[in-house]
This record gives structure tokens, C-alpha cells and sequence, in this order.
């Protein structure tokens, strides 16, 4: 669980900490304490306030103003996620880790769905980085150093869902073996969190050899690989398609001798198609996701 700061939670509301507190002990915002009582914030705690506070967007305005934010903050409070999507393209790519996490954060605490800001602000966004790419205007090191930025912020999404079986049941997030990014995982397993998983998520690199043992071990109830079409996928690579429509038959296999529920996700499926129709589920976007779970 990652923890905002008295300090920084009241900047963000645009109120001093002796408000803060006052709201505490009154129980207009939520908070956590410790053994010790003081108090910690999380994400989560903020999302609420505003979401119970419908009236109290100046001070959300205030708050980002004081952090250089406010055309941010504007742009989150119209709805304009194409725009924002362009300004988390140009910030990621400029290592401007503020702004990115601003973008992501602020959108969420003004409530906005996960699977909204992932399909119209990250994902529009990533693709205006792959299509610099293309076009050779960055390099794949600027490329990957972007993707990995917007990565952690988005991250922090995680991080104030508690990894705890809401709804009972466990879900496998899994990347292919020579799938290198990760974004696509991690957006997946936001989805699931929100919607009561405990996940588990193996990140890139993962050997699928073992991948039985796991889910009988940990109990899991729905395996998910995501594989994207993106130049820094490699699992996608023509010289490298064989052994990943391979490991896809493995999966299905696996999954229908354990009766576990296997999703795909991203476009990068659409490069198997000898495989493709053995598939009954799969998304390339996270609202999709959110009624196949």
C-alpha cells in the first residue's frame, strides 16, 4: 500500500493540515493510523472524499495550481482525454514524472474509471510514443525510457487496491516469455483488482513452464496474457511467432485440464491466427475486460 503524506494530501485538497486533521476526527475524508496514531493517506482516500464531495472540485483546482498543474487539472475537469493523452505522450518523453503521474493520479481521484483512463488517456498515449517511434523521431531507448515512466505511475493504481480476495477468487497475470513490456499487464491486473481479484502478476520474462504447479499451488481461477503488437514486443517478431502460437496451444490445453478461465489480451493475438480461433476470450480494450470478468 503506498501512502500519501499528511502534507501532500492537504496540498492536493488545497487545505491546511489543521483542516485535514479537523476532517479526520469529523469523518469527511478517511484515513489510516498507525499503532502510534498518525494518520496516512492513500489515493483511495482522496478519490472518495471528492467522490462523496461532489462540490468540492476548487479545492482539487487549488491543490493542483500550487503543484504548476492547473492546465492539468482543467483538462481532467472537461473530460478532454484526448488532449491529455497528448500531454502524457510529451511528458513521458520528456521524463517529466510529475506530470504523468498528475495525469493518471488526478483522473482517478476525480473518478474516473480505470479502465477509462487506460483505454482514452494511456493507451492513445503510448500510441502517439510507438508512433514517434515508427516514424523516427525518438529512438527505442527514448521509447522504452517513456513506456517504463508511464508504467510506474500507472502502477500506483495497484497500490491502494489491497491485494485481498474480494470477490474469493485469484487471477494469474502472466507477459509471454519475449513479450518486454509490461503496461499491458499491469493495466489488466488494475481492471481485475478493481473488480474484487487478489492478482498475482508475473511481470515480463516469465518462464511458463511452471505455470502449473502455480496455479494449482496458489489456487488461481482465471489465468490472463496480454500481448501487444508494439515494435518492443518481441514475442510478436516474425522469427520468434512459432514459439509464441506454441506456448498459446500449451495455454489453452492447460487451462481446459485445470478448468481455468484463460483470457487474451491486446492486438498482438491478431498475428496468430492459426491459434486464434481456439480463443473465447480476449480484449484489446480494458472496458471489454471488465465484462468478460
Amino acid at each position: 500500500m503506498k501512502y500519501i503524506t499528511s502534507k501532500d494530501t492537504a496540498e492536493i485538497l488545497g487545505i491546511n493540515i489543521s483542516t485535514l486533521k479537523r476532517w479526520t476526527e469529523n469523518g469527511t475524508i478517511e484515513c489510516t493510523k498507525t499503532a502510534g496514531g498518525h494518520r496516512k493517506f492513500t489515493i483511495q482516500h482522496v478519490r472518495d472524499y471528492y467522490k462523496n464531495n461532489k462540490n468540492s472540485d476548487k479545492n482539487l483546482g487549488l491543490g493542483l495550481e500550487k503543484l504548476e498543474h492547473k492546465t492539468v487539472y482543467e483538462l481532467i475537469n472537461k473530460s478532454d482525454y484526448k488532449e491529455l493523452a497528448k500531454v502524457l505522450a510529451d511528458a513521458s518523453l520528456e521524463s517529466n514524472e510529475i506530470t504523468v503521474n498528475n495525469i493518471i493520479n488526478g483522473a482517478y481521484m476525480k473518478g474516473v474509471k480505470a479502465s477509462t483512463i487506460c483505454d482514452e488517456i494511456v493507451e492513445p498515449g503510448s500510441m502517439i510514443v510507438e508512433n514517434a517511434l515508427s516514424q523516427k523521431y525518438i529512438s527505442h531507448v527514448e521509447a522504452f525510457i517513456s513506456r517504463k515512466l508511464i508504467t510506474r505511475s500507472v502502477e500506483s493504481l495497484n497500490q491502494n487496491k489491497p491485494n485481498g480476495s474480494f470477490n474469493g477468487k485469484t487471477a494469474l497475470c502472466v507477459n509471454f516469455e519475449d513479450n518486454l513490456p509490461d503496461l499491458g499487464v499491469v493495466m489488466s491486473e488494475i481492471i481485475l483488482r478493481h473488480a474484487g481479484y487478489n492478482v498475482l502478476n508475473t511481470g515480463s520474462h516469465a518462464e511458463l513452464g511452471s505455470l502449473q504447479d502455480i496455479i494449482k499451488k496458489k489456487n488461481v481461477d482465471l489465468l490472463l496474457f496480454y500481448l501487444c503488437d508494439m515494435q518492443c514486443c518481441m514475442a510478436t517478431v516474425k522469427d520468434n511467432l512459432s514459439k509464441t502460437a506454441s506456448q498459446v496451444k500449451d495455454i489453452i490445453t492447460l487451462a481446459d485440464n485445470l478448468k481455468v478461465k484463460v483470457i487474451f489480451g491486446g492486438s498482438g493475438i491478431n498475428f496468430l491466427p492459426d491459434v486464434s480461433d481456439q480463443i473465447n476470450n480476449t480484449f484489446n480494450k480494458y472496458s471489454d475486460l471488465e465484462k468478460i470478468i
